[in-house]
């Protein structure tokens, strides 16, 4: 072959190498797809977002407000938040579409920044090290979505951590016709609900949240889809126990979050108080039965006391149990790895066994668990510097289940008795037949602690999804579950004997420098018979 043919080659086959190029970028840019290893699937859009962009009625389009050139950890912020919106326009059908604008180029744009803002798209303030020098400047990262004459912003996105559920929930509600009802009983010395930020903000964007007051004798609203009873702590008088009655009879789902045992600090020892509420009377009829004890872990989290000296530390506290027993058959709380307790009882399900109810348990403690009952000493000092012996004593029982799903139909607690009314006089009577049996069946959650998503408390992140999955499932809207999920914490350290302790001690210190010596006792070997080899030769 001559210079020339070598020369003709090896244009042909460059021309053949950029043609396959230049195939592969045009089919990637339309068909893509992607090998996601992480274990909760964080790169990949989930089922729900796909289903949500695949059935949009109308087009939706997504203005992106970004400043380029930006410092770390935003400089790949812009690429990331591209490449997602990439990935909602492949599965939207057409229906999505999405523009970039750079509000602070070189000119800096005062008409885009002036649209920005008009969005509701403030610009924010990054520091830049530039020539040796730190510098405050203003940066736009926000975004708009924009759909059959409404719109919806995200102000300020920082990172594509949670921006999928961001994204994806607000999609739903721009697209929403009208809003799910979820109930707060109030008035009974439970917990205000309006106080707890994270979760107001969160389920608010999917539903209408609202105070369900029984003082004022009024009937639970038929189209709110889960009442939430959390820490109630007074009785009810009967005919308020009698629409909440009514509301699970005609298949009204609900969670009941109840503490059995409220620590009380007035008093220098700190002991437990019984909670007396008739509710318990109410639950128990239908097979609900929150136990009157409470229950401790070694398996727990810590709390912040101060040393002598006045140093802070940590020491764990049994009494606040770390529950990473969550059932991940149901689909609303998987891939939650723990729920932190505090001060919980434990439920009795056999009370349920006559009831032809489904029951799942959701949360039950470790293997190294222990109750009280009776007298319930809380103090700190009891669980430090414990024997062995004592620690057998007082956590010698497997879990103890402190959360469970109850299914099914019930009775009425009020079958068979007349229709309680309100002794005041100003108050509209109570109409109407009772129903004596569930209409449809209904969807309960229980719960032996009011206090786990008590946002002023400052609970762990997990603690909240589960708290707003819980909602989600009683609303039949888990789909948003899958991607919030996604985002919650490192699975925890789980407690281990004092078995595996000492095998792991005793096989760090004994197995490496064995395993060099036999290493090194069998290359010794082989180096002596190779040259006892060559001096038989």
């Amino acid at each position: 072959m001559n210079k020339k043919d070598i020369k003709k080659d090896t244009l042909i086959r460059l021309a053949i190498i950029i043609g396959i190029i230049i195939a592969v970028n045009v089919i990637s840019s339309r068909v893509f797809t992607r090998i996601d290893l992480t274990k909760n699937k964080s790169y990949t859009l989930s089922p729900i977002s796909k289903d949500i962009v695949g059935n949009l009625g109308d087009k939706l389009i997504i203005k992106a407000f970004f400043s380029d050139n930006l410092p770390a950890p935003y400089n790949t912020l812009r690429r990331q938040v591209q490449d997602m919106l990439s990935d909602y326009r492949s599965y939207s059908k057409g229906n999505l579409n999405y523009e970039f604008y750079n509000p602070i180029g070189e000119d800096e744009n005062d008409e885009l920044q002036k649209e920005a803002q008009r969005y509701g798209i403030q610009p924010v303030q990054v520091q830049v090290i530039d020539n040796d020098k730190l510098e405050v400047k203003k940066a736009y990262l926000g975004m708009v979505l924009l759909y059959e004459g409404k719109q919806e912003v995200l102000p300020v996105v920082q990172t594509v951590n949670n921006l999928e559920y961001d994204l994806t929930s607000t999609i739903k509600k721009i697209t929403t016709e009208k809003k799910k009802k979820i109930g707060f009983l109030q008035g009974h010395s439970e917990y205000d609900y309006t106080k707890f930020q994270t979760i107001n903000n969160v389920l608010s964007v999917q539903y209408d949240l609202i105070n369900v007051d029984l003082n004022k004798n009024r009937i639970i609203p038929e189209d709110v889809t889960g009442l939430i009873v959390m820490g109630t702590k007074t009785d009810l008088p009967e005919w308020q126990l009698y629409i909440i009655d009514q509301y699970i009879m005609k298949g009204g789902n609900a969670a009941f979050l109840m503490n059995r045992v409220v620590p009380n600090f007035q008093q220098q020892m700190v002991i437990g108080d019984p909670v007396k509420t008739n509710l318990f009377d109410l639950m128990a009829s239908y097979g609900f039965v929150v136990e009157n004890n409470l229950i401790r872990d070694l398996q727990c989290a810590s709390v912040q006391v101060q040393s002598q000296i006045g140093i802070p530390m940590s020491i764990n506290y049994p009494y606040f149990p770390n529950v990473t027993n969550v059932n991940q058959d149901v689909a609303a709380f998987k891939n939650i790895k723990s729920v932190v307790l505090s001060f919980v009882s434990s439920l009795d399900l056999s009370a349920a066994a006559s009831k032809n109810l489904k029951v799942t348990p959701m949360l039950t403690t470790s293997d190294k668990s222990g109750k009280a009952e009776g007298f319930f000493l809380l103090n700190l000092e009891q669980f430090q510097n414990m024997k062995k012996s004592q620690a057998d004593s007082m956590f010698n029982s497997k879990g103890f289940i402190v959360g469970a799903l109850y299914e099914g139909n019930y009775n009425s607690y009020f079958a068979g008795k007349p229709v309680p009314q309100d002794t005041n006089p100003q108050t509209t009577p109570i109409t109407g037949e009772t129903i004596n049996a569930s209409q449809k069946p209904s969807k309960i959650i229980v719960v032996g602690d009011a206090d786990f998503a008590n946002e002023e408390s400052r609970p762990p992140k997990d603690n909240i999804t589960f708290f707003i999955n819980m909602v989600d499932f009683l609303a039949d809207d888990i789909g948003l579950t899958q991607i919030r999920s996604k985002d919650v914490s490192e699975a925890p350290i789980e407690e281990t004997s004092d078995a595996s302790k000492k095998f792991i001690k005793y096989f760090n210190l004994i197995f490496p420098p064995a395993a060099v010596l036999l290493i090194g006792v069998f290359i010794w070997n082989k180096r002596k018979l190779k040259k006892k080899a060559l001096q038989s030769k």
